[in-house]
């Protein structure tokens, strides 16, 4: 069992503010787990990126930042805010990749568990304790916005979290990011239920969550 299942077989999904939630992903996430977070707005994407990014950096673990919403140049801007030396992770260390076109960079889910597989390789080469992989699904809806084209989406989505087991024989840890209204454009109930039973844990964060937890625009 799962353990965001209950003892009734329901999905459990940890909710809370950003910076809860921030503390229940670094106590309960284990490498080779496949997980979920939806977040509400790009405040607090850009809380989440780059907090769970310093902590993993200074964790002496690898990262990927697989981001939709987010250009590289976004993405830099908010690390270097938390004093984040990206020119040393990104270009010394090779520990850090920051990727704001994912769907070009991955054909498909196996072109990516592919991927997953050499930098764990490596990763293990150079004494590094795993890698963190954030990956934000939005670019599965961007080009079926149009109501007769989101079923090509959300089948899209689909079989791309369906290729991604929801534990790995990889030491990473892979968080796949959900805007709550990408999250809602599945409107059936058993579409939801079945996308979250796809993730080993889950969690969410509270669309009132405190403005002290937003990154400055």
């Amino acid at each position: 069992m799962s353990p965001g299942d209950n003892e009734n077989g329901m999905l459990n999904i940890e909710e809370g503010s950003l910076l809860e939630i921030l503390d229940k992903f670094k106590k309960q996430s284990n490498f080779g787990e496949h997980s979920i977070l939806i977040y509400p707005d790009r405040y607090a994407l850009r809380g989440l990126y780059s907090q769970t990014c310093k902590m993993a950096l200074e964790n002496n673990e690898a990262v990927i930042m697989l981001l939709h919403y987010e250009t590289r140049d976004d993405v830099l801007t908010y690390l270097r805010e938390l004093d984040i030396d990206v020119y040393n992770y990104e270009k010394k260390e090779r520990s850090l990749l920051i990727i704001d076109r994912a769907k070009d960079y991955f054909g498909s889910a196996k072109d990516f568990l592919f991927y997953l597989n050499l930098m764990n390789a490596n990763a293990t080469r150079r004494n590094k304790n795993g890698i963190l992989a954030l990956m934000d699904v939005g670019f599965h809806y961007y080009h079926h916005r149009i109501s007769s084209q989101v079923e090509k989406g959300i089948n899209s989505l689909m079989e791309y979290e369906e290729v991604i087991p929801a534990k790995l024989d990889l030491n990473v840890k892979i968080l796949c990011l959900y805007n709550v209204k990408d999250f809602n454009i599945l409107n059936q109930t058993d579409q939801k239920e079945y996308l979250l039973k796809l993730h080993f844990r889950r969690f969410k964060i509270k669309e009132d969550h405190n403005p002290y937890d937003k990154v400055s625009e």
